[in-house]
């Protein structure tokens, strides 16, 4: 399993949202480190709680935000961002119920959860911001 490398192929074209989602890989990473040098369980534990801490920082940001432009598939997100939380939490209880059976099954789902989160559902939004930019522009000129 490689550490996440982040991509320019991964950029949605809004900064926060970039700048937020490239603390998650490094969060992410730390995880892998910890699992890869196998580190114990309270450790790994920190760092989930970590990393949930700031993916809730996160998904509120990118939310205020689509409700800011009045996106049209923010309930939708919204919900995608729900179930995606509540997926991690699940994972974070069988980790300490677990232990160290968790770890490399939390890494691969955290890994992929990112990935395909940022590829699949953030570019949806990624052309409506770069859309709402520019008519902000001519509006403005």
């Amino acid at each position: 399993m490689p550490l996440i490398k982040w991509r320019d192929s991964y950029s949605v074209g809004v900064d926060k949202f970039d700048q937020e989602h490239m603390l998650l890989v490094e969060l992410i990473n730390e995880m892998f480190i910890i699992v890869r040098d196998r580190g114990d369980v309270a450790t790994l534990g920190d760092a989930v709680a970590k990393l949930i801490d700031y993916t809730k920082v996160h998904f509120t940001d990118e939310e205020e935000a689509m409700e800011q432009v009045n996106y049209p598939l923010l309930e939708e997100h919204k919900k995608i961002h729900a179930d995606l939380l509540e997926q991690v939490l699940r994972f974070q209880v069988r980790m300490d119920k677990e232990g160290e059976e968790m770890r490399t099954d939390l890494y691969k789902f955290l890994r992929d959860w990112l990935i395909n989160h940022i590829l699949d559902e953030d570019m949806k939004y990624s052309g409506y911001f770069q859309d709402e930019a520019e008519r902000a522009e001519t509006l403005a000129s």
